[in-house]
């Protein structure tokens, strides 16, 4: 019998259909890609952008780097160039790329070098590349150029490779999410011949790049690392254009990949190790922080560069999940059981010459209960990440606060022992030992707890069990007795580190279930928008310490206007601009985010379903951005609002 043709995937076709409705409102982006300075992008791109023009598209000049080459400035020639914003910065004055102009101009291709640049401080955004996919939303087609050390998972390669570090990055998301991509290649002996002809940099540039860049060998790593980069995005596409027509053999499997992240500065290359492993497998990966109450929070600058090495991981299409437990290697797998995760990567350790640590070795502990996860400890990170703890008593901040307790209430039980024997005996002292591991474990966590009960016997065994002032044990019952007290300190110390975990748990998942519920009830005892603005600024004053709650709302008439405020301090008159563009863009902006980050204040849109309806203004005196969580609590107030807001205006 014939067999029946396959039909095509259902959600492909519809996710092919809802990506040609996006695309229809927005433009293209097509990215000349080479594996090196000189290797032609710019020239590639403006000699395609002088085609188009002659054929009648509407091209124009966003921003050219020439470098001095004649040949490629040449080719700039008769083409419309806007003009450059002029921006200030440390005495000397910047030549950048004028976003506003370029939307407000409309061509419909616009030219745009160095797709990695970093912009001057006070522009919208950080980088160029953000100014790229801007005006990209806004409709315009754009062309750009890049090389393949700037990509944000290949540095690390790139620096092994030619020992130079990168510092400006493009994310990989950025670039898959290019339309097209145009591989502009070049035999590396070819590219040194034009650096020595002068056409790349001047002489004495060229002189010094040879030295340190343009070796012939790193211009062979880097164009295998551009040819591998190109390979996987065609593959990608392929495997597009199969599942959207209902081919069988497409390639792919059901790998997903959970990489531990900790505060250390070295995670940023294990999650860009943990990426390449995901493009490798076409799996999807997670990046995990864990959290342990118990343990003795890290420094806030430990905490701001575990908030960075997130921003990596999601700029590297990693999905960021925290998680909690009483250990980082029970947290993991409990996360990756729960998942279905199929791999568990962590850095490798490097600290192998501790002959004795109280600490967990997560690593042993992954490989020994993982069962069918594979592990895979790979270089990146300085192994163990530190623990990321939630709200603790302010004694846990001080980690020799509970050595002191657990040697002075052993002391204290020790001379009282002694100034009381015989009345008081072993079994007495054993008990109150006991009591010192419950609250040294309580209050200090578990490591406490575990040197409470380990002293407390062999202080118990030197001190009050024949022979006296020895550690040798005569009798067979003190043998066992203090084996029980052992065993039972540690059971009792652990399972105290487990209650305090559930419990600390259990009111933060109960304190944001109440907010968001007093929050409910306060929007649906509103009767206007004045009473919607007021709910929302005090629970907002609520969640966050903030100097300033500001609720701005849309008004038809007299357009963004301040209906709520907490704090005594209005914001100043220059971060206007901020609640503007949040407003007209509907995107979060202003300090930790990606849009006017050198701003003050944190600005988050109210919008549903796509109509603007305000802002929510937030800063902080001395300023400082939204935590992840405080980010996701709000934001999930700010939406309940929109929801009422926009249910008034329908009345």
């Amino acid at each position: 019998m014939p067999t029946e043709p396959s039909r095509p995937d259902p959600d492909a076709l519809l996710a092919s259909i809802q990506a040609d409705e996006r695309q229809a409102s927005r433009g293209r982006l097509k990215v000349f890609f080479g594996f090196s300075p000189g290797v032609g992008k710019t020239y590639a791109m403006l000699e395609s952008a002088q085609r188009l023009a002659a054929a009648g598209t509407d091209v124009v000049v966003g921003i050219i780097e020439t470098h001095g080459r004649a040949d490629t400035a040449a080719l700039v020639e008769g083409l419309e160039v806007l003009p450059r914003l002029s921006v200030p910065y440390r005495g000397h004055t910047l030549r950048e790329f004028d976003l506003d102009g370029a939307i407000a101009r409309r061509p419909k291709v616009l030219l745009i070098d160095e797709m990695a640049h970093t912009n001057a401080p006070g522009l919208l955004h950080p980088k160029r590349w953000q100014d790229i996919f801007a005006i990209v939303d806004a409709g315009i087609d754009v062309h750009t150029t890049l090389n393949v050390q700037h990509v944000e998972s290949l540095v690390d390669l790139v620096e092994q490779a030619t020992g130079v570090r990168v510092k400006e990055t493009v994310p990989d998301d950025a670039l898959d999410r290019a339309d097209e991509i145009e591989l502009i290649d070049l035999p590396p002996e070819e590219l040194l011949e034009r650096l020595k002809a002068g056409k790349i940099y001047l002489p004495e540039v060229a002189a010094r790049a040879t030295e340190r860049f343009f070796k012939r060998s790193n211009l062979l790593e880097l164009r295998e690392l551009s040819l591998r980069r190109m390979t996987q995005r065609v593959d990608r596409d392929v495997d597009s254009a199969r599942r959207a027509v209902g081919d069988g053999r497409v390639r792919g499997t059901a790998e997903r990949i959970l990489v531990a992240v900790g505060p250390s500065p070295a995670s940023a290359r294990l999650l860009r190790k943990a990426h390449r492993v995901a493009t490798g497998l076409r799996a999807e990966w997670v990046a995990a922080s864990v959290e342990i109450p118990a343990a003795s929070p890290p420094s806030s600058k430990a905490l701001e560069q575990l908030e960075a090495n997130l921003r990596v991981a999601e700029s590297l299409g990693g999905h960021v999940v925290r998680i909690a437990g009483t250990s980082i290697a029970d947290a993991l797998l409990h996360e990756a059981e729960r998942t279905g995760v199929t791999r568990i990567l962590i850095g490798k350790p490097r600290h192998h010459e501790r002959w004795f640590s109280l600490g967990e070795n997560i690593v042993d502990r992954l490989v020994r209960r993982s069962e069918n996860i594979d592990v895979l400890v790979v270089c990146g990170d300085d192994g163990e990440p530190a623990p990321i703890p939630t709200h603790l008593d302010s004694r846990a901040s001080r980690p020799l606060a509970g050595l002191g307790y657990v040697a002075g209430t052993l002391a204290m039980m020790t001379a009282v022992g002694c100034w009381l024997w015989p009345s008081v005996d072993s079994t007495i002292l054993s008990l109150v030992s006991l009591l010192i591991v419950m609250t040294s474990s309580l209050w200090f966590g578990r490591r406490s707890g575990i040197i409470a009960v380990v002293l407390a016997a062999l202080l118990i065994n030197f001190f009050f069990v024949p022979p006296f002032y020895t550690f040798v044990i005569a009798n067979s019952t003190d043998i066992v007795a203090l084996s029980i007290l052992l065993s039972v300190g540690l059971i009792v110390a652990e399972l105290l580190v487990r209650l305090k975990v559930q419990t600390s748990l259990a009111v933060d998942r109960e304190r944001r279930t109440s907010r968001l519920l007093e929050h409910s009830r306060s929007l649906a005892m509103a009767v206007d928008a004045d009473a919607v603005a007021s709910a929302l600024a005090d629970s907002v004053a609520g969640v966050v310490d903030a100097s300033i709650v500001e609720v701005h709302l849309a008004d038809p008439v007299d357009g963004l206007r301040v209906k709520a405020r907490h704090g005594s301090i209005p914001a100043q008159k220059e971060e206007a601009g901020v609640v503007s563009w949040t407003h007209e863009s509907g995107r979060i902006a202003g300090l930790g985010t990606a849009t006017l980050p050198g701003a003050l204040v944190t600005c988050l849109p109210i919008r549903h379903s796509g109509n603007a309806l305000g802002v929510l203004l937030i800063a902080f005196d001395p300023p400082r951005p939204l935590t992840r969580d405080e980010s996701g609590l709000i934001t999930s107030l700010v939406e309940q609002t929109a929801i009422t807001l926009s249910s008034l205006k329908k009345h």
